[in-house]
């Protein structure tokens, strides 16, 4: 309320198809992202993808918002959990970018899931300070790796091109972004949030309006 007139503020929707396929037949995968809205309405729209049985984009829900924040990204994710029946997040894994307040919530509302950080933003931030394209391969193949034997390998032969970029990725937990950290019985080698890339872009000429 402003005063003694209503204001529409925010709206959730997850339809109970999107729900149901969810629940019965697909991995236990949820990628966060969000986009602004354009036109005369600004506001951001949150979503939340699974994955198929074909590894392909499934749309779980979806929210308008008035602002990405701490406060809607735990307003959107309480009511997620409570429509796909979150109650032991073992086994879950969730994919997020770097977004406002997401990290934060996500490891406060699921502290037993998976956190995985899409390597594209991961490795945006190390490009800031560490270009070349030697740098971003052995980046790749650091995050490519599936042991910890070759994880240490690839960390080695980034030391040997340099120190400084070495001692990037060290500082930094592996199991957000690493395929040799990853646990193995959520069965997830995501390393990209492409799902949410693509359904991003598919509502992109809704969102001009």
């Amino acid at each position: 309320m402003e005063g003694d007139k209503p204001r529409f503020q925010r709206i959730y929707i997850c339809l109970a198809a999107c729900k149901k396929g969810f629940l019965d037949g697909c991995r236990h995968v949820v990628c966060l992202d969000g986009c602004h809205v354009q036109g005369p309405h600004l506001g951001q729209v949150l979503f939340a993808v699974g994955v198929d049985a074909n590894n392909g984009m499934f749309l779980l829900a979806y929210a308008y918002v008035e602002i990405e924040s701490n406060s809607t990204w735990l307003w959107f994710l309480k009511l997620l959990s409570g429509d796909m029946n979150i109650r032991n997040n073992h086994g879950y894994v969730f994919m997020t970018d770097k977004q406002k307040g997401l990290i934060d919530v996500v490891d406060d509302l699921f502290p037993h899931a998976e956190h995985i950080h899409c390597l594209k933003h991961l490795y945006r931030n190390f490009y800031l300070e560490y270009g070349g394209l030697a740098l971003k391969h052995q980046m790749e193949a650091i995050t490519r790796a599936t042991t910890m034997p070759w994880f240490n390998a690839e960390m080695r032969k980034m030391l040997e091109l340099s120190k400084r970029a070495h001692d990037w990725p060290a500082e930094k937990d592996p199991r957000h972004w690493s395929r040799a950290y990853f646990k193995s019985d959520s069965k997830c080698d995501m390393l990209m949030n492409n799902l949410c890339e693509a359904f991003n872009r598919s509502i992109m000429d809704a969102n001009m309006f």
